[in-house]
């Protein structure tokens, strides 16, 4: 019988997307393919040290196959539907790029020659914006394109 340290060893690295967030009701009305996509690009980048230093931006994304328009609304979907959180305002200044946190992880420090927007702080606890009223978000996304209301069942 082999042990559970080999068998995870011939896989090597996976993600993980918890139960709770694929079963919620926001998972399943506002996470289209495009949004689920970009949530598994951004988990490929995530080491279980870096949550918040996680970038989605267009000169990495494009070697994923994105286009600029689709990443932008998947990524202003990510936002305004909780599950993404920018820890981290990009410029157009080559090396600043936007970072963002996964909200059901909880936010990691900074790497060397990082830091994160005034407001964002490291945590052992998770945001969970994907499961809060908006209105109790201490950040709020100022991605301003896709404010959509959650469609009824």
């Amino acid at each position: 019988m082999r042990s559970k340290k080999k068998k995870y060893k011939e896989f090597g690295r996976f993600i993980l997307i918890p139960t709770d967030v694929l079963e919620s009701e926001i998972f399943r009305k506002r996470v289209g393919s495009n949004e689920l996509k970009l949530l598994i690009d951004l988990l490929l980048q995530y080491y279980g040290d870096n949550n918040g230093c996680l970038s989605p931006c267009y000169s990495l994304m494009k070697k994923r196959g994105w286009s600029k328009s689709s990443l932008h609304r998947a990524f202003c979907n990510l936002i305004h539907s909780g599950f993404l959180v920018v820890t981290r305002q990009g410029r157009k200044v080559r090396g600043y790029a936007t970072l963002v946190a996964i909200t059901w992880l909880p936010i990691d420090e900074p790497k060397s020659g990082k830091s994160y927007d005034e407001g964002i702080k490291p945590s052992d606890r998770s945001l969970g914006y994907w499961c809060k009223v908006k209105s109790s978000w201490s950040h709020l996304p100022e991605c301003k394109d896709y404010n959509k209301p959650i469609p009824p069942d």
